[in-house]
């Protein structure tokens, strides 16, 4: 289980209202305890294993990069494995960050809209000492699938390498929120796929984290398309992009 790091802020600095409160008290348990039950009852599938074994045997740490809608299926599979995650001072977040306590992943607090500055360096210190860290790269708005550069910035800081792992399940409930966040049902197929290892960036110049952004967004899109064709899923994200493209492909024919 990931342990408290002094200095750095666990908790939101916002009030909450006594209905929150009570909602707080009472969801996360919940929560955490359905995620366990539904999880336990489907089955797990791991590819590019070997991606994660030579990484972490080289270095014992990795900056896990995962989407937003895999979370859920992400927390169970890092349970009790000492990671920290980050999570924003809204309300939606402390009760997740709660829940995630209860698997065992603690939330460093800030966002890229709020205190963005300051969550990078409090997971640097995670990072230095010697923990491993996990980043739903477009929370906590969106765009879905879409990085944001800070996973770039704090690999060039720390000199961690990143590593993307992408979850598919089948059959899955989506939440109609802008991340269509899966959740398994029960005896589903779950398939996890790491991505190659994207080295730290030599330093925090726009170019070269841009780079490095859009290598680990394509990688972890790219395994995330072959798992779900694995299942037999229409990517959404790909039909998304080929409208897209073909919106665009009018417009210039016009």
């Amino acid at each position: 289980m990931a342990v408290q790091i002094a200095g750095l802020r666990y908790d939101s600095p916002l009030p909450f209202t006594v209905r929150q409160r009570f909602i707080l008290n009472l969801g996360p348990p919940i929560i955490a305890a359905t995620a366990r039950l539904l999880s336990r009852s489907c089955r797990h599938e791991q590819r590019g294993l070997e991606s994660w074994e030579s990484l972490t045997k080289g270095r014992g740490q990795a900056i896990v990069a995962v989407w937003h809608e895999s979370l859920i299926l992400a927390a169970y599979d890092y349970r009790h494995k000492g990671l920290h995650t980050l999570a924003s001072y809204s309300f939606d977040a402390e009760w997740a960050s709660r829940a995630l306590g209860r698997l065992g992943i603690q939330s460093v607090r800030g966002s890229s809209s709020n205190g963005g500055g300051q969550a990078l360096r409090d997971l640097a210190v995670v990072l230095g000492h010697g923990g491993s860290v996990m980043l739903a790269l477009d929370g906590p708005r969106g765009p879905r699938r879409a990085a944001k550069p800070g996973v770039a910035i704090l690999a060039a800081r720390t000199g961690v390498p990143i590593i993307p792992h992408a979850f598919a399940v089948r059959p899955a409930w989506r939440l109609g929120s802008w991340d269509r966040l899966s959740i398994a049902k029960p005896f589903s197929r779950v398939i996890s796929m790491y991505g190659p290892a994207v080295p730290p960036p030599a330093n925090t110049s726009p170019d070269v984290v841009e780079e490095t952004r859009l290598l680990v967004e394509s990688g972890l899109n790219l395994a995330h398309q072959q798992i779900e064709a694995m299942l037999g899923i229409e990517s959404e994200w790909a039909v998304c992009v080929s409208e897209e493209a073909a919106c665009a492909t009018a417009s210039s024919n016009r």
